[in-house]
């Protein structure tokens, strides 16, 4: 493999890392943003269906490192891989803390006088 191909390899893995990062982020940021209110029995959404648009990175990483690794792009191959294990790992620890973020927003909604019926939130 000659240098300008290893350098646009570089330059490619750096992109698709920026752009996860970048779709990652977004996905975190709107499911952040629906705790935001001044209504005291507002309560945010579970972190589920966040999780699930979340799993399309890691599983875009592991089609783009199976497609540089038919091209040997080495570097592009490598980066895919460790970004998958990094989302994945970062998506099981974040899995439970999300959920009591969630649950602890609707007890303060029910206490707000939301009109819950138990302190149980609703299944999504």
């Amino acid at each position: 493999m000659d240098l300008n191909s290893e350098r646009t390899g570089r330059g490619l893995a750096v992109a698709l890392v920026v752009v996860e990062m970048a779709i990652l982020a977004l996905i975190g940021l709107s499911w952040v943003g629906s705790y935001w209110s001044w209504d005291p029995q507002h309560h945010g959404d579970p972190p589920g269906p966040y999780l699930k648009k979340a799993a399309v990175v890691p599983i875009a990483a592991l089609v783009a490192m199976a497609v540089a690794g038919i091209r040997r792009m080495r570097a592009v191959a490598v980066s895919q891989a460790v970004m998958f294990i990094v989302i994945c790992g970062t998506m099981l620890c974040l899995k439970a803390p999300g959920e009591r973020v969630y649950e602890d927003s609707y007890r303060n909604a029910c206490h707000a006088g939301m009109g819950c019926g138990d302190d149980s939130p609703p299944t999504r």
